[in-house]
């Protein structure tokens, strides 16, 4: 590939973007005026909302049985005294003032329709009383009738329910102090507020969850201008078929699109960081109430290196996109989907509890933002930080490859006829899919982890990931017309594949431990994770119900789904290193947690070589089974600790042991599992 050849191409295609007005204003000016405009905004609506509030006048009505009832036993009626607190007053008995602004309220007649009143607004609050002395009602309460969609009656509900509760609390500690209490009732356990958070690390916080979805959306509207015209655009416009006649070759021209929409993306996530930085340094604009951000111009810079992979990653599905589509106006139906998806996995960090330091830093530009949420609040995981930078960047790296590669073949430069294997379908098809459907498996699999917490029964949870990995598998044979003896290896072992799996399943455990130890150096294992399944297996379940479950279950149909699926479906399109590797390391990352990954993934690369060697899932089903149940066992006995740390020389007999089960399990020929 010619630098130079690409380097000239990337320059034309930047011309002609310079000179195209949707570029400038997606791509420049928007960037530009967003934040100063959206801060502005944001301080102009709380303002006017204090205003507002302030200068408002609230109306309620007290219902007639109300003035009987509800008067209290000293100079003011309890609403009296609550109008009072509310409408800055103080309290009653004349202690320190309330907090907060004065809201003035309005008594007006009480209508016969109050469901009415309040839907037309001529009445924002209804108080009412109920006597009480029976067993729904014992005692006498207030009832308080709004309408919680219209904000002037939510916030009068709101100021005058919050006065009620501190008038309650007055004549409460009043009546007790008359009755002859020991000692003053606010000296009684008295509460205090202390935040340790700054209001930069609050105001950071609330940045931090919103930023990535902004930096995101900046990036899709200024790239998907620019993929449009690089590829769709001009097949349609007849002009890359010129383009293709130059001394150019194909994978010189899509390298140079890549590099424009690029170039693109990321100019406006630089415009938008430095847009930023400037507003919040320079102090123009006066930051809403409770607001106060300074981003240093180091932070600046690292959050500039932190989203670098997410506009790769972003402007090469984008190329994709567009180069998959025969004209401009496929092009933007087909750039929905993308949009959506990458804004829905930008706006994670918005959740509550969600850390870096989980499962969440394996979903690409998810991580970023976490970690960019991170960054402004002061936190610096540095590791953590680099595992998100290189998570997104690998996904970056690989979707770059692809797009490079698969836009590099006439039939979608050209949009000319489809393929061979595009033609076949079926089981010819499969090995170019399968990748989508596990990558979708385990977004699926990793929503439905993150959403269940920990309120669900362990045998449940177990029964419901098996019955997903079942039905993948079958919907794949079943798509896809995939023959089920070839696709899940059910061929008879070697007899001696057997004892091979005796003496490598604890060897297994064993170098699985170890790593176990050496992860946990960077990441322990959680007390709760602990404690739940000491709970689970120690206690509360039966040794044959844990076999069941944890061992037997998971050998089945995860071997299906992995050892059988996934690994026909790549092994005709990698070496076998690249297989042992990539489908081993995939079964590790189906485990959530974090600091399960790398057990299982060398788990995983066991049971892959043991399916080539042997040419058989059923000995890979063996030694999975046999792998929990020891797991289960050594759990069962040590409570979930880890026993005392094994010699060096354990380890080294464990190596030596999974060397001589694998040589057991060889076939004279391998012509079984090609």
């Amino acid at each position: 590939m010619n630098r130079r050849t690409v380097a000239a191409l990337v320059i034309n295609d930047l011309r002609q973007l310079a000179r195209n007005p949707r570029v400038l204003v997606f791509a420049v000016a928007l960037p530009l005026v967003l934040w100063p405009l959206m801060w502005f905004l944001t301080s102009l609506t709380t303002e006017r909302r204090q205003e507002r509030i302030e200068s408002r006048t609230y109306t309620y009505a007290v219902a007639d049985e109300a003035a009987e009832v509800a008067g209290a036993a000293d100079t003011r009626t309890w609403l009296e005294r609550a109008l009072a607190v509310v409408g800055g007053d103080g309290p009653a008995d004349g202690d320190e003032p309330t907090d907060g602004p004065a809201v003035r309220f309005e008594r007006v007649e009480a209508p016969d329709d109050v469901a009415a009143a309040l839907d037309e607004e001529r009445l924002h609050v209804h108080v009412a009383w109920e006597a009480g002395g029976d067993e729904d009602v014992p005692a006498p309460r207030i009832v308080l009738s709004h309408r919680a969609d219209l904000d002037a009656s939510d916030s009068a509900e709101g100021f005058l329910r919050r006065a009620l509760e501190r008038t309650r609390t007055e004549v409460r500690e009043r009546r007790l102090t008359d009755a002859g209490f020991a000692s003053p009732p606010e000296d009684l356990l008295p509460l205090e507020r202390i935040e340790t958070a700054s209001e930069e690390q609050t105001s950071g916080l609330l940045l931090g969850r919103l930023l990535t979805a902004i930096i995101v959306m900046m990036m899709l509207a200024g790239g998907s201008i620019v993929a449009t015209d690089a590829l769709a655009g001009e097949k349609e416009r007849g002009t890359l078929e010129t383009l293709l006649t130059t001394a150019a070759s194909r994978v010189e021209i899509v390298t140079a699109k890549n590099l424009s929409i690029l170039a693109v993306a990321f100019a406006t996530s630089v415009l938008n960081i430095v847009n930023i930085v400037v507003w919040m340094q320079l102090d123009l604009i006066a930051p809403p109430a409770g607001m106060k951000l300074v981003i240093p111009v180091g932070a600046g810079l690292l959050l500039l290196l932190l989203y670098a992979p997410a506009a790769v990653l972003l402007s090469s599905s984008l190329l994709l996109v567009s180069g998959r589509s025969k004209t401009y106006k496929e092009a933007q139906l087909l750039f929905a989907p993308v949009m959506l998806v990458a804004m829905a996995v930008a706006a994670i960090p918005v959740l509550p509890g969600v850390e870096l330091r989980s499962a969440i830093v394996l979903l690409p530009i998810a991580n970023l933002g976490v970690a960019a949420r991170e960054i402004l609040t002061g936190t610096y995981d540095w590791p953590l930080l680099a595992a998100a930078w290189a998570v997104t960047g690998g996904a970056a790296a690989l979707l770059a490859r692809a797009s490079l590669r698969t836009l590099s073949a006439e039939k979608l430069i050209t949009a000319s006829e489809l393929d061979a294997a595009d033609l076949a379908g079926g089981p010819a098809l499969f090995p170019r899919r399968v990748a989508r459907w596990f990558a979708a498996l385990w977004a699926l699999l990793l929503v439905w982890q993150l959403n269940i917490g920990g309120n669900i029964d362990s045998r449940l949870l177990i029964s419901i990931n098996m019955a997903i990995f079942g039905a993948a598998a079958w919907l794949m044979i079943s798509r896809y017309r995939l023959p089920v003896r070839q696709t899940l290896s059910l061929r008879a072992p070697p007899a001696r594949a057997w004892l091979g799996v005796l003496i490598g399943a604890p060897a297994g455990l064993m170098l699985a431990d170890g790593v176990v130890r050496l992860a946990s150096l960077a990441m322990p294992i959680p007390e709760a994770w602990i404690e739940a399944m000491a709970e689970n297996m120690g206690v509360t379940l039966p040794l044959w119900q844990m076999l069941i479950f944890f061992s037997l279950m998971p050998a089945l149909f995860e071997e299906v789904a992995f050892r059988g699926v996934l690994l026909h479906g790549l092994k005709d399109r990698l070496t076998t290193l690249q297989l042992v590797l990539v489908a081993g390391i995939a079964f590790g990352f189906f485990h959530v947690d974090l600091f399960r990954i790398p057990p299982t993934s060398l788990l995983g690369i066991f049971l892959v070589v043991t399916v080539i060697r042997s040419g058989s899932i059923f000995p890979a089903m063996a030694w999975h089974a046999l792998h929990n149940a020891l797991a289960l066992g050594s759990a069962r006995v040590e409570q979930i600790a880890l026993p005392e740390q094994p010699i060096w020389w354990h380890y080294a007999l464990a190596v030596l042991a999974i060397l001589l089960a694998f040589r057991l399990m060889k076939r004279r020929t391998r012509a079984a599992f090609s």
